[in-house]
């Protein structure tokens, strides 16, 4: 056992159990009572397919590993030697299971492990983790009769529904769709003839290899966990997912993805079927409706509705945070007038350099939005005090007005002032805000009133 590396959580209980030899050179995983490895050597790393340091930390919610039977069929918690220690307080004798890892790191990794686990106890009797001992017995008899055993179980579905494989390869072969057969492991061992034109990749450059890598970082938890619940649910129905899938140019496309466990006719899961449908068009369309319907489609601010909605969150965490709210209803000076001179079309440049011109005067934590016509709403979040509000509508009216106007007719603005401490109704806010933008029109413009 070579010397074993600990997270900065691992308790002295559990890391006084280890220094104990557990089975000669075996590798050691330890795992605290939640279930999260805090310890690991070098040979665990090995096993895994990841360094000792990218073990440490990892928990239910980020798995190591998936532990699969010698009939091909995915543990449950009740089968997993490290869980029952934990749980009974008993060790768990050596028994051979397949390990899977997870994770982007060590995705695709596949070994026959024989594993043998020990509770270890705090100083009060409690059970205060597992140590794990693993052994890579991929290459002895022992676990050639675990492939054996999953390769009869893949011969029997196969002997049981050759007709029925033979229809769906014919179909799938002339389908847009993308259609990958996965065994108990994850690897593919077949894909259809699609992928090039899809995803870009050739299908010889896949089969055998994991499927896990091809998933979007950000989705492949996502994608596992729907995946291992239809296994330990005993759904045989598909189960449809929106996901990333990389291509062969280095980008990514979103996809539907359907997928279904296949099973032999005993009922144990040797497989699976995954079919993609590419609708990045469709996310691409839909993102942009969402957009717009949050924004301006002159200047690409926000809109009324989501600047209602953003005050009302900026009021209640001015509440939360005991800080203050500012509000600036800004309408600009003699807009009229630039459109009856200049058009319509010199008045929408204007317009938007406005809003250029507002947006670079704030921090990027500051709501602006285009009401309509040629008014503007700010909202300066978590501010100190309220005097800060102040000082901020001075230096935007001076960014407005600004005379590098880049051909646009010389503009100014008038701005009504409000602040809050939270404690006020949004709806009352925008009110006050809008009267005090009259009381700076009527006092010459070009001006903040409060």
């Amino acid at each position: 056992m070579s010397d074993v590396r600990w997270a900065e959580t691992a308790t002295a209980t559990l890391r006084d159990a280890v220094l104990i030899d557990l089975r000669g050179d075996d590798a050691v995983v330890v795992l605290d009572l939640s279930g999260r490895l805090v310890g690991a050597d070098d040979a665990a790393g090995l096993i895994l397919g990841l360094d000792s340091d990218q073990l440490l930390g990892r928990g239910p919610e980020n798995p190591v590993w998936r532990l699969v039977g010698t009939d091909g069929r995915p543990l449950s918690i009740e089968e997993d030697p490290v869980a029952q220690a934990i749980a009974t307080g008993e060790p768990v004798a050596e028994h051979v299971v397949g390990v899977e890892s997870s994770g982007a790191e060590g995705a695709g990794r596949f070994s026959w492990v024989e594993v043998a686990a020990y509770p270890i106890r705090a100083s009060d009797g409690h059970v205060a983790g597992a140590a794990t001992t693993l052994r890579d017995v991929s290459d002895t008899a022992d676990g050639r009769r675990a492939t054996a055993s999953v390769l009869s179980s893949i011969r029997a579905l196969s002997e049981a529904s050759v007709e029925d494989e033979a229809r769906f390869r014919l179909l799938a072969e002339n389908s847009a769709d993308v259609v990958f057969q996965s065994d108990v492991s994850g690897r593919c061992v077949w894909v259809s003839p699609s992928v090039r034109e899809v995803l870009g990749w050739d299908a010889e450059t896949l089969l055998g290899t994991s499927l896990a890598p091809l998933l979007h970082v950000e989705d492949r938890e996502m994608a596992n966990e729907r995946r291992l619940a239809a296994l330990r649910d005993g759904r045989n129905g598909a189960d449809r997912l929106e996901l990333r899938y990389a291509t062969a140019a280095a980008g990514w496309r979103w996809m539907s993805v359907l997928s279904r466990p296949l099973r032999d006719p005993s009922g144990r899961v040797i497989g699976g079927l995954t079919a993609l449908r590419d609708i990045q068009e469709e996310v691409e369309r839909r993102e942009e409706l969402r957009y717009l319907a949050g924004h301006d489609g002159l200047t690409g601010l926000l809109n009324r509705e989501a600047a209602l909605r953003a005050l009302d969150r900026a009021v209640a965490r001015a509440r939360d945070t005991e800080r203050w709210v500012g509000v600036l209803y800004v309408d600009v000076d003699h807009f009229k007038e630039v459109n009856d001179t200049h058009g319509h079309q010199a008045g929408d440049r204007l317009l938007v350099e406005v809003g250029h011109r507002i947006t670079a005067a704030l921090r990027d934590t500051d709501v602006v939005a285009r009401l309509g016509g040629d008014e503007f709403l700010v909202i300066l979040t978590s501010l100190r005090e309220p005097v800060n509000a102040e000082k901020r509508a001075q230096a935007l009216l001076a960014a407005v007005s600004d005379d590098d106007s880049g051909g646009l007719p010389e503009t100014t603005v008038s701005i009504g002032l409000v602040t809050d401490d939270g404690h006020g109704s949004p709806a009352q806010i925008l009110l006050d805000a809008d009267a005090a933008l009259y009381r700076a029109k009527n006092a010459g413009r070009n001006r903040v009133s409060q």
